[in-house]
């Protein structure tokens, strides 16, 4: 910790802690948590202990290894990769402190830890270091998928030593053709008479699908079993470790499962990038995961996970950026703030410009931030609900209607603040011996993989705001509705209250505009207004945290002032300066009045855009782009 210019500067520049906790046990109330079953182990010390362990790991020793595995990259030789040498030792200690399952039950090694909880330590650990976190992400997934629709020998065979971090995991749906068009998968499956399948095919794009980590790989595998229809109905999911498993949990021979060779990407340099041959040499064997012809939904188990996962990597990697551009802005001095004089050069914060930039990263950030850990206390308010189907439900249609959002505006905002801070950082920001430059490289995949943020749109309008006739994503509207009701009893947050009821009310007419549209056959023009739609639901789900914090922050306050009673008032003001939570609180309804009277208006075209019903993009044919 140091002080700069009477500001204390934190140590971690990778996540505001005080900002999530505030989000934690102030927004979300996450102790009630423990009132529940499956929780009441937990209370705020063990999640305080888990959080500062996951910091100390994260900055100690995840955030030294970064730019260095950065340099390095991985290596392919001879079908075998090799990670960068500094991963291995933090990797080690992310498996020896148990972090690839605490969140799940003690029956396979966890902690029955909440899951907003972990998101938590996993934003830590992914603004540390994107690359090295991308293992340990799709390992669990892995072990998760398993776990739901494995047979029990399966479960024995790999899942225990996935939740342990001995094996690692991967998801291979990918191939030339088949990218978003799942169903083009030709990876076929033959079945043997003792029940396994042999594979033949390839994989693309596969994270982690060789790496010298671990002791073996297990990899989840969409394929067609020889005969099966064409499309996504016929595929099916499959197990297929890289080296065979005995029954014993011995080591069998090579599984014919090939590493051909590594991307060459512009960031995430230290996550091996992988291309897979299956069976080239007809010696590969794998096991069915789940039923027959139902891989599609076998394999979105893990997706789904993972898409939530992805908006957190996209907010980790702006987060970061945006604290290493604050603590710049704090030390850079350049020219002189306004109408001062002399030739003792400012800090360069005091600009406009960079004040401008510093205010919108700090808005999405912490908006998003909000955003993602609301998605996911959904999840967990699901685990406390398990015997009650109606709020069960609820918090399910929630999260499905919030999931696409989270992903695709998770990962658009968090690549935009990265640019942005690179934009702070002038000359500096764009070199590579500041770390922005490669926030912004690692940033960029997490729009493009786990399902293109054009794939989420499209889920979006197509079948999300369709699920239940509607009843879904107006579960939102009604949240949203009563964290307005509670804000226009504050007198300084009345009017951004009325202004987002408005938008609620716009956001309600155009989506029946889409339905309706939609159910006339004009497809191809609503999915060109998806993009435009997403970023309207998630410009006003932030415009939503802001309202419900800042009435929050303005509750504390008035707590805050009411200790202060001395009776002059220069002496309250001065001692109300000084207290940090007065400030925190203060900077929070400061932050969300940016954010709903500066930024969010900018939702007004994006609804007339809409609204126009303009057909423009009908007329454009394809020669047009060539002749």
């Amino acid at each position: 910790m140091r002080i700069i210019r009477g500001v204390t500067v934190m140590g971690n520049k990778l996540c505001d802690l005080k900002d999530a906790r505030f989000i934690l046990y102030e927004q979300l109330n996450v102790e009630e948590l423990c009132k529940s079953e499956r929780y009441s182990d937990h209370s705020l010390d063990t999640f305080e202990m888990i959080i500062n362990a996951a910091e100390k790991l994260a900055v100690n020793d995840f955030a030294p290894a970064n730019n260095p595995g950065d340099k390095q990259g991985c290596t392919w030789d001879n079908g075998k990769v090799k990670v960068p040498d500094v991963y291995h030792k933090p990797f080690q200690k992310l498996c020896d402190g148990g972090w690839f399952c605490v969140q799940e039950s003690y029956e396979v090694g966890g902690q029955n830890l909440p899951l907003v909880i972990d998101y938590i330590c996993k934003q830590l650990f992914f603004a540390a270091n994107h690359g090295l976190t991308g293992y340990y992400g799709l390992t669990h997934s892995t072990a998760k998928v398993i776990e739901v629709f494995g047979t029990e020998e399966q479960k024995k065979k790999y899942m225990l030593q996935l939740y342990a971090g001995i094996y690692s995991g991967t998801m291979c749906l990918t191939e030339s053709q088949a990218g978003s068009d799942v169903g083009a998968v030709r990876t076929k499956a033959r079945k043997n008479e003792d029940g396994t399948y042999s594979l033949s095919g390839g994989k693309i794009f596969i994270t982690g699908g060789e790496t010298d980590l671990t002791e073996n790989i297990i990899h989840i595998v969409l394929a067609r079993i020889e005969g099966d229809p064409e499309g996504t109905k016929g595929l099916s999911c499959f197990v297929v470790p890289k080296i065979r498993v005995n029954d014993d949990g011995s080591f069998g021979e090579d599984n014919d499962v090939t590493c051909v060779g590594i991307e060459h990407k512009m960031g995430m340099r230290g996550s091996a990038t992988s291309v897979l041959a299956f069976g080239d040499n007809g010696n590969c064997v794998g096991e069915l995961l789940g039923q027959e012809r139902n891989g599609i939904v076998t394999m979105f188990n893990m997706m789904n996970e993972q898409r939530l996962l992805v908006g957190l990597q996209g907010l980790a990697q702006g987060s970061t950026a945006y604290l290493h551009a604050l603590n710049y802005a704090r030390e850079r001095s350049q020219g002189l703030g306004l109408g001062k004089k002399g030739f003792d050069q400012d800090p360069i914060i005091v600009h406009s410009d960079v004040k401008t930039n510093l205010m919108w990263m700090k808005s999405y950030t912490e908006g998003v931030r909000a955003l993602i850990l609301y998605s996911i206390y959904c999840m967990d308010k699901m685990h406390v609900y398990e015997d009650d189907e109606e709020e069960k439900r609820k918090y399910s249609d929630i999260l499905e209607v919030l999931t696409p959002i989270c992903k695709a505006y998770g990962s658009d905002k968090g690549f935009d603040v990265c640019i942005k801070a690179i934009q702070v950082l002038g000359g500096y920001g764009y070199c590579s011996e500041y770390l922005v430059e490669q926030f912004a490289r690692d940033s960029k995949i997490t729009s493009i993989y786990e399902g293109t943020n054009g794939i989420q749109c499209l889920d979006l309008i197509g079948r999300k705001i369709n699920m239940k006739n509607g009843a879904a994503y107006k579960a939102i509207i009604f949240q949203v509705n009563e964290t307005i009701k509670d804000a226009l009893e504050v007198p300084e947050l009345a009017s951004y209250a009325n202004e987002l009821s408005m938008y609620l009310d716009t956001l309600e007419e155009i989506t029946e505009q889409i339905k309706t549209q939609n159910s006339y056959g004009e497809l191809a023009l609503t999915q060109s207004w998806a993009q435009t739609y997403l970023e309207i639901w998630g410009d006003l789900m932030v415009g939503w945290m802001f309202l419900w914090q800042a009435t929050l922050a303005s509750n504390k306050l008035d707590v805050i002032n009411k200790i202060y009673t001395a009776k002059e008032k220069s002496a309250q003001d001065y001692l109300f300066k000084g207290n940090s939570n007065a400030n925190f609180y203060t900077g929070k309804i400061v932050t969300a009045k940016y954010y709903l009277g500066m930024l969010l208006p900018a939702v007004i075209g994006k609804f007339e855009s809409i609204k126009k019903n303009d057909r423009a993009f009908l007329e454009m044919e394809e020669e047009y782009f060539f002749d």
